[in-house]
């Protein structure tokens, strides 16, 4: 994929956002949990918005698809780590595995932006 510039530290901006709080609510960082898990979900959507409207001239386009990538992220790293947990009863994690979660929830988002939020090449 062609990325610009401006796309790959948006990107950068849109993981940290959302990768640290679905981390937190999974029960990675527990110490860091001092927050409901609802003000997480905001800082997480929050977040990737303003990294979805960072990314593309069409700021509201951006902004909606990053929302949408950003609380698919969180729920998705929240939804793996608690099934995952529940149905085999081991609560030991490979780095890896997160990743399942993230690309499960990141999907509605990241289509959209590609269909409808990008800019088309000059």
């Amino acid at each position: 994929m062609d990325e610009t510039p401006r796309e790959k530290w948006a990107g950068y901006l849109g993981l940290f956002f959302t990768i640290v709080p679905g981390l937190i609510v999974s029960g990675f960082m527990p110490e860091w949990d001092v927050l409901p898990f609802h003000v997480w979900l905001g800082i997480a959507t929050a977040g990737a918005a303003v990294a979805g409207a960072i990314a593309t001239p069409r700021t509201l386009r951006g902004a909606i698809s990053g929302a949408v990538a950003g609380a698919g992220v969180m729920l998705g790293i929240f939804a793996y780590v608690a099934l995952r947990a529940g149905i085999t009863g081991n609560h030991t994690f490979l780095k890896l595995e997160i990743l399942i979660g993230v690309l499960i929830g990141c999907v509605p988002g990241v289509l959209l932006y590609l269909k409808w939020a990008r800019a088309e090449p000059a």
